[in-house]
C-alpha cells in the first residue's frame, strides 16, 4: 500500500480584506468516499496588506464539524454560528466550541506579503468529519489583504 495525496481543491471562502477581530466561515465539505482515508490536509494563503500587524500578528484557523451534514459544532444560533455557508459571523464564542486547527503568523511588518499555514484536519478533530468547514479569525490588528484562500487535500493507502 502507497499512501496517495488527492488533488487539492478549493474551500469556498470570501475572506478578503476581512477587518481585524471579524470572523468568517467556510462553505461546508463533504469528505469524499475514498477507503482508507488517513487525513485531510488543509492550507490557508492569507495576503497581508503594507500596514505593518499590531497586536497578536495572527490568523487563528478554526474548524467546524457535522455527523449528519445538517448539525454543525459550534453552532448555537448566538455565538459560533456556523451554518455550513460561507458567511461572516457575528461572535464567536468565548471559549469557542469551534476546534483549533493552528495558526498563521504574520510578522512581516509593513509589507504585502502571502502567507500559508499548513494544518492537519484529522488531527485537530481526533477524526475525520463526514462534513467539516473552516474559520478564519483575524487577529492581525489591521485587515487581510484582497487574496485569501483555502485549499485541502485527501491522503489515503491505495
Amino acid at each position: 500500500m502507497a499512501l496517495i495525496n488527492g488533488t487539492s481543491t478549493a474551500l469556498t471562502i470570501t475572506a478578503a480584506n476581512l477587518a481585524s477581530g471579524s470572523a468568517r466561515s467556510s462553505a461546508a465539505v463533504t469528505t469524499g468516499a475514498t477507503q482508507n482515508l488517513t487525513d485531510i490536509l488543509l492550507t490557508v494563503n492569507a495576503l497581508t496588506t503594507a500596514t505593518a500587524p499590531s497586536g497578536n500578528k495572527q490568523i487563528i484557523v478554526y474548524g467546524y464539524a457535522s455527523e449528519d451534514g445538517t448539525n454543525y459544532s459550534g453552532d448555537s444560533g448566538t455565538v459560533d454560528n456556523v451554518d455550513g455557508t460561507d458567511k461572516a459571523l457575528t461572535a464567536l464564542g468565548s471559549p469557542t466550541n469551534l476546534v483549533f486547527l493552528g495558526t498563521v503568523y504574520c510578522a512581516q511588518g509593513a509589507a504585502a506579503v502571502t502567507v500559508h499555514g499548513v494544518f492537519s484536519v484529522a488531527r485537530a478533530f481526533g477524526f475525520i468529519p463526514r462534513k467539516w468547514g473552516i474559520v478564519l479569525y483575524n487577529d492581525l490588528g489591521t485587515a487581510l489583504g484582497a487574496t485569501i484562500s483555502a485549499t485541502y487535500s485527501e491522503q489515503y493507502y491505495n
